[in-house]
């Protein structure tokens, strides 16, 4: 809930936060209160294993749903993985819901062997929203992820007619670029000509 305060949000207004916008575009009186509705976690781990449990009863105080990350050991790179690991985590919720409902969104981890056909499959269970990206060696349990990104256009391709989202690790692992250039070079080298190939890619 958010009391405006022109002062502040006015000071507030580079956030681009919907409600800030709304608040300095119309004429909010002094005081009114806005209600935020529950939010989604657009990046969570759930770990597997006993630790869900626990980190499953944080994350349903705060949120109504969340994309599960893939990058589990092994990988969720399959559909059949995908629900699995969505009972796994059905079945660790805690008995009273803070809210209700909580809704895990599952992710394919995408490969360089990852299939036009297996993103169709899925798509269809209707549970998988989403593929992640990860840069092969780029951060936890990313040895499986994508060495050649080309590899991934029959994925991706498949994914741009479904609709469903790409997320993505952004950096690249080329041994020799600092750290600090890994991110800005992944954006010249991978994004960019992404976007040019398959502009519908969400």
């Amino acid at each position: 809930e958010i009391i405006i305060d022109r002062e502040v949000v006015h000071d507030l207004a580079y956030i681009h936060h919907p409600l800030v916008k709304i608040a300095t575009m119309t004429s909010v009186p002094q005081g009114t209160k806005l209600t935020i509705t529950l939010p989604d976690d657009f990046h969570h781990h759930f770990r597997d294993g006993p630790a869900t449990a626990n980190v499953l009863a944080h994350i349903t105080k705060q949120f109504g749903r969340a994309i599960a990350m893939p990058n589990l050991k092994p990988p969720v790179t399959t559909a059949d993985a995908a629900l699995k690991y969505r009972d796994h985590l059905i079945s660790n919720l805690p008995e009273k819901l803070p809210h209700g409902s909580f809704e895990p969104l599952m992710t394919l981890y995408l490969t360089d062997n990852t299939t036009d056909e297996e993103i169709r499959k899925a798509h269809a269970t209707g549970f998988v929203k989403a593929c992640k990206y990860y840069p092969a060696g780029a951060t936890t349990n990313s040895d499986a992820g994508v060495t050649d990104v080309k590899k991934t256009y029959p994925a991706l391709r498949a994914m741009a007619e479904l609709g469903m989202i790409l997320c993505i690790h952004s950096e690249v692992s080329t041994p020799g670029i600092d750290i600090f250039d890994r991110e800005p070079v992944f954006i010249e080298e991978i994004i960019k000509p992404l976007v040019e190939d398959m502009p519908s890619l969400k």
